[in-house]
């Protein structure tokens, strides 16, 4: 067998074999080959399409421009949206397909042909389709794995037996699939109890979608949460937008600030939670939804109800289970368990040694925390900021903490100023004695001129750490 009949019996195969649509031309435009895939979309037999010229096959046809500009695969243009008239296809209607048109030249860069390569319009929708199936698949395999390396309930820390009998419960509630609403200042964990029920439920490998409800405009906020049809309003996109229910099938959808939901929407909402499906704006069938339902609320829903601005119904089928956050005033031994994390994870980001001030952990502990765990991270972040990279003192604190610790009755920062400024310098010296030495304990203390024992003693009073990595004997 000669290699051109090989290679004759390899492309015939490749054409046949293919999804796509395949066409050649010689050089004067007559059709040479085209395979059984696209005389089936043209609705003609083989044989009584080769041998003609291609505009009489194809009137729409762009393949001459191909061949005068003698354009090849990887040219720009190469590939494009081509047109069919109606009456040329088997359908009988104007569609079109992804063509990729190039030409063919000898081994003397002469020109004997060109060839188009055509995806169908359904074929091309199909594969469209399995790309964003395979992105979901990638994208959700991505998201559970960030979700399960910071959401949790180990997350969720303190050493107050108010937080252990808050974790223990959420625990309980998570192997449920009750609807839970979270209350709670700002600033207390809610997303992240939200979250953590989400992970340690049975709907922890399907999504959870987050929606607060005091962020979206009124106006907006039903196609949000329901999605939209094709043609529902002026500016609705082409082929219509599916909303957070969809988003969230058979997940978790969480409503924090729940109690800013408009009249309207809770009525609505009160109809998913009763019917177990939803409408989308400009829709006439129900679309049937498997969610479960967490809310969170800053606000006293108990009290909106007696105003007439929270529904009554809407209240008791999201509370069926209720669990509600301890601000940080109210187990304040926490206080610098959570500071210290912080702080150490700002350590580790910048690679520095910060410690705090024995007067700095006073002021920290007397401060009643309106914000809670959040105020208490953007204090901190400040603080690492203002500090000198060493030591996180009275002055590097916001005024309103050492106003409020010198209001308390307590002005031991006041008593105590000279002492830590005192400290503050002696921490300094020790700090860069340690840099100056490599970090060796015995070169440090022979360098400040005391015993290695006493050295020890005043890093361990002056909160000074050192890296187990760089610590050397």
């Amino acid at each position: 067998m000669s290699d051109d009949h090989r290679y004759k019996l390899i492309f015939e195969e490749l054409m046949d074999k293919s999804e796509d649509g395949f066409i050649v031309i010689d050089s004067h435009g007559i059709i040479t080959d085209i395979n059984d895939k696209y005389c089936d979309f043209l609705g003609r037999k083989k044989e009584n399409i080769l041998g003609h010229p291609i505009e009489k096959i194809i009137s729409t046809t762009s393949m001459y421009d191909v061949m005068n500009r003698r354009q090849r695969g990887d040219d720009a243009g190469s590939i494009y949206m081509h047109p069919y008239v109606g009456s040329e296809t088997k359908e009988s209607r104007h569609t079109y397909a992804i063509a990729n048109r190039f030409c063919i030249f000898d081994e003397n860069e002469q020109l004997i042909g060109a060839m188009a390569q055509m995806k169908f319009k359904e074929r091309s929708l199909d594969i469209a389709q399995e790309v964003l199936k395979a992105e979901h698949a990638y994208y959700k395999s991505e998201y559970q794995n960030q979700m399960l390396h910071t959401s949790g309930f180990d997350k969720y820390i303190g050493n107050d037996p108010k937080i252990t009998a808050l974790r223990l419960m959420g625990l309980k509630v998570a192997k449920t699939d009750f609807s839970v609403l979270i209350t709670g200042e700002t600033g207390t964990g809610k997303e992240l109890i939200a979250k953590s029920i989400h992970i340690e439920s049975n709907r922890a490998n399907e999504p959870i979608v987050c929606v607060n409800c005091g962020a979206i405009p009124m106006e907006l906020m039903e196609s949000e949460m329901f999605g939209y049809e094709e043609g529902a309003f002026t500016s609705a996109r082409k082929g219509g937008k599916v909303g957070k229910f969809q988003l969230a099938n058979h997940g978790t959808l969480f409503l924090d600030e729940i109690g800013d939901l408009p009249l309207p929407l809770q009525v609505k909402l009160l109809r998913v939670l009763q019917e177990h499906e939803i409408e989308r704006v400009g829709g006439t069938k129900p679309i049937p939804v498997d969610v479960r339902i967490i809310a969170a609320t800053r606000k006293n829903l108990q009290q909106m109800m007696e105003e007439g601005t929270f529904r009554a119904d809407l209240y008791y089928r999201l509370a069926v289970v209720t669990i509600d956050t301890i601000p940080l005033r109210e187990h304040p031994d926490d206080i610098m368990l959570y500071a210290n994390m912080f702080l150490q994870q700002l350590n580790l980001k910048f690679k520095t040694n910060v410690i705090f001030s024995s007067s700095a952990k006073r002021c920290l502990l007397k401060y009643n925390w309106p914000g809670n765990v959040r105020e208490l991270d953007n204090v901190i972040s400040s603080a690492f900021i203002s500090s000198d990279q060493r030591i996180i003192g009275l002055s590097d604190l916001p005024s309103k903490i050492s106003d409020a610790a010198s209001r308390s009755g307590h002005p031991d920062h006041i008593q105590n100023s000279l002492k830590d400024r005192v400290n503050l310098y002696e921490a300094g010296l020790i700090q860069d004695a340690l840099r100056q030495c490599d970090y060796n304990m015995s070169n440090t203390a022979r360098f400040l001129g005391i015993e290695r024992s006493l050295l020890y003693k005043k890093m361990k009073k002056l909160d000074i750490v050192i890296k187990k990595e760089v610590c050397h004997k």
